[in-house]
């Protein structure tokens, strides 16, 4: 760690990340009060602007200046915060997310960069951990509850939308981190606008590297030797720009971890080193924003998804052979979206979406026939060829100016499964500081070719189908938020794990049902900004018998204090009940996952002389605790205490 505080002060000088140049956003997000909060504009929930107070849905917002105060460094970090939120995390090759109550393989939630979908295209689930570049993030819009209307398929218990930097607001700044287990990231963020503003291009890029935590020998449970090798690099690119009524986008992730998590090295053929796990996502995209006076607008975006596993990974490596994997994918697809206001009462939504999509069936494999020796390259596997047609109608009543009711259906028609409809309908009443609302929606997630592939095959699965009621209350003033929510949800046939005698499979097994309740106090006055929020979540299967991975209760609270415009300390909580874990734990005899509660926190000199400078602390009290598994390790070890130096530099606006 010393070495790499000592090269951190010599990259600092010429490396980095972050925004530099003053924001010139036409709303300063960083600027309003918790009531003027609560009218920011979003495009998340309908894809079309519109206020908090007039979206059916639970919303919350994450802005860039959360994001630098708690020092997070991975977006599940972000969303721990926030309630709803439940984890599985291997520490491997991936990091799974579950919102409100149902656990699942980031395949019911969809994840956007700037509305554009990035989970993976085989399996359907986002890939979590460390390689989305938090520096370079405007704000993350996270939507509660179905969303199939606007998004279709995944869209099923939320949708989280990372939008990034504006490429309008001039800046150019660098950052560099280094901490424990080997942890090292460094930034860049840079923005160029021309004198009259109607063009105006940016570029991000970042390199995040580390071993995440200690779980060699007993400290994992005794799953892997002393050999063991966890590592995870990233590399992102981000390019952005902005002419008049058109934005052209490219994101780039290339995301490269160990596989050692996902089996036991100890007792078994499986060695913990030598694993590659390389998989990148290129999203690249062009929009047009067209208003046509107060009534009309129009809006196209024509975009690509690559997300492949590259030939290069290395899948598992054995006594006797190392074994290759490779399984490339690729979509694009045109959405035209037209929002026409009729008049002050009505306003009619609508959209048209084409997509085309290459598969890869099932993925191939290469194999050695020494363990030190690698594999060649796999060959291209079988490929998919499936089309996507949809159309979706969201028409809204404004009545007596305090009273929203809006409606929606979705029409599918896909080449694999068929055809699909899907509505929601909701009412909202604000009285003043109140706002009451209450909605009915529905979602599907339709299987995917890594679902009726895997392991035994099933290419006999439905579209899983939830069914959501949510109500809620919430009271307004301009340094206080309350937010009262309760919800009751449906998924049926929900795809579960088979275990077979010959091996397994995915099937629809049954219901998964949740019952739950969300609470969620915010304060922000003067120097200190707060929040509290307590989830109670109840998931049971259609007989009644409770879900595995899942804690009735959880909460997390924070709080942080500004003594002045450049120096501030922020300190959060986060607590988690009693779980089930799906099968027994061999170190404990026991089924269930204890409860935890963990602390974090950071000391932030903020913009002294164009430096901030922040020192924070994951884990404080290096509290032991873990996460369920649906791998064969029976549990996981959470990272240890660990500890960050963050120090970048935004230079000058020299307009």
């Amino acid at each position: 760690m010393i070495k790499q505080l000592l090269i951190l002060s010599l990259l600092v000088i010429g490396f980095g990340i972050s925004d530099v140049y003053a924001q010139k956003d036409s709303i300063d997000i960083y600027e309003l009060d918790l009531s003027q909060l609560s009218k920011l504009k979003i495009i998340s929930a309908t894809k079309v602007s519109q206020e908090l107070k007039e979206v059916p849905a639970t919303i919350y917002i994450i802005t860039a200046k959360q994001i630098e105060d708690a020092g997070y460094f991975t977006l599940e970090e972000a969303l721990s915060d926030l309630p709803g939120f439940q984890f599985r995390n291997i520490l491997g090759l991936n990091s799974y997310v579950f919102q409100r109550g149902i656990p699942n393989q980031n395949n019911l939630t969809l994840l956007l960069i700037d509305g554009v979908m990035i989970n993976e295209l085989n399996s359907g689930g986002f890939y979590g951990g460390g390689q989305y570049n938090l520096s370079n993030i405007e704000r993350i819009e996270v939507i509660y509850g179905p969303s199939s209307v606007a998004y279709g398929t995944n869209a099923v218990t939320g949708i989280i939308n990372i939008i990034t930097k504006s490429a309008k607001n001039a800046r150019f700044g660098i950052n560099t981190v280094a901490g424990s287990f080997n942890t090292f990231s460094s930034a860049v963020n840079y923005c160029y606008v021309s004198k009259n503003e109607d063009f105006g291009i940016s570029a991000a890029g970042m390199i995040k590297k580390s071993d995440k935590a200690d779980l060699k020998g007993e400290a994992g449970d005794n799953n892997w030797t002393d050999l063991m090798e966890n590592f995870e690099n990233d590399y992102t690119f981000d390019i952005k720009a902005e002419y008049k009524d058109f934005t052209f986008g490219s994101n780039y992730i290339y995301k490269q971890t160990s596989n050692s998590t996902i089996i036991k090295s100890i007792g078994t053929i499986y060695k913990d080193y030598g694993t590659e796990w390389n998989i990148q996502f290129v999203n690249n995209y062009i929009k047009y924003n067209k208003s046509f006076g107060d009534k009309l607008n129009f809006s196209s975006v024509l975009y690509n998804r690559n997300a492949t596993v590259l030939a290069n990974s290395i899948y598992y490596v054995t006594d006797t052979a190392q074994v290759g994997y490779y399984r490339p994918n690729n979509l694009s697809g045109i959405e035209n979206i037209l929002s026409f206001k009729m008049n002050d009462i009505f306003t009619l939504n609508g959209g048209l979406i084409f997509e085309y999509e290459k598969l890869s069936e099932i993925n191939s494999s290469s194999f050695s026939d020494s363990l030190t020796i690698k594999p060649p390259k796999p060959q291209k596997p079988n490929i998919l060829d499936n089309y996507l047609v949809s159309m979706f109608y969201e028409p809204q009543l404004k009545l007596f100016e305090k009273l929203y009711i809006s409606g929606g259906i979705r029409f599918d028609q896909s080449s694999v499964y068929d055809q699909i409809v899907t509505p929601r309908a909701g009412i909202m009443y604000n009285l003043k500081k109140h706002t009451f609302r209450l909605s009915y929606s529905e979602a599907y997630r339709a299987p995917k070719p890594w679902d009726y592939s895997f392991g035994l095959g099933n290419s006999d699965l439905l579209p899983e189908e939830m069914h959501s009621v949510e109500g809620a209350y919430s009271f307004t003033t301009k340094f206080f938020i309350v937010d009262i929510i309760g919800y009751k949800n449906n998924l049926k046939n929900a795809i579960t794990k088979e275990y077979l005698p010959t091996g397994d499979r995915w099937t629809n097994k049954g219901e998964i049902n949740t019952d739950g309740a969300e609470l969620f106090l915010r304060f922000c006055h003067k120097k200190i900004s707060s929040f509290v929020n307590y989830t109670y979540n109840y998931s049971y299967d259609e007989i009644g018998i409770s879900i595995p991975e899942i804690a009735k209760h959880s909460a997390n609270a924070g709080i942080t204090y500004s003594f002045d415009k450049h120096f501030k300390i922020n300190l959060r909580a986060n607590y988690s009940g009693k779980k089930e874990n799906p099968k027994e734990i061999e170190s404990t005899n026991s089924i269930f996952i204890d409860p935890y509660l963990i602390f974090h926190g950071s000391i932030s000199i903020v913009e002294l002389n164009g430096f901030t400078v922040q020192f924070s602390i994951k884990n404080i009290l290096n509290q032991e605790y873990y996460h369920t598994s649906n791998r064969m390790p029976d549990r996981y070890r959470q990272p240890q205490r660990t500890i960050l130096l963050s120090v970048g530099y935004k230079f000058k606006n020299n307009k």
